[in-house]
């Protein structure tokens, strides 16, 4: 393979196809550029670029990301939240996202895992509970 930096079109191509085939956060992004060894000054221009052109949105991609955590990891509020932070995403789109979880499907993700571990001792249920990221609170509504 050919050892050669690449212009500031062609990350900027890269990095639209990239966006264009999921949801991403400028993180995610940031890191691509790094792996295709795209120079570091250019970073903030690609990124600039792709949320003028709504390749990137903020709102979008918390919203995308909760819903799959919830619906396909089963992952509490705590969890979620923790994640969404350190990808740098901003408070109030957390916020916003986490507000829209559907608490029937929630409480019933919550309920399902707590059935698949009765067998466990009811710390080591706390525990495996409280490391998918739901509450105190929420764990002994449930139980």
């Amino acid at each position: 393979m050919e050892n050669r930096e690449l212009s500031k079109r062609e990350c900027l191509d890269k990095a639209e196809a990239y966006c264009a085939k999921a949801e991403h956060c400028a993180a995610d992004v940031r890191r691509k550029l790094y792996e295709w060894g795209a120079p570091s000054e250019i970073f903030g221009f690609i990124e600039e670029n792709l949320y003028a052109n709504d390749f990137l949105n903020d709102a979008r991609f918390c919203h995308a990301y909760v819903h799959d955590k919830v619906a396909f990891q089963s992952w509490g509020r705590l969890k979620i939240q923790a994640s969404l932070h350190a990808l740098d995403l901003p408070d109030s789109e957390i916020r916003k996202s986490l507000d829209e979880i559907e608490e029937n499907t929630y409480f019933a993700n919550l309920r399902s895992l707590i059935a698949s571990r009765r067998s466990d001792s009811p710390e080591k249920l706390l525990r495996f509970l409280a490391q998918r990221g739901f509450t105190y609170e929420e764990i002994q509504r449930e139980i």
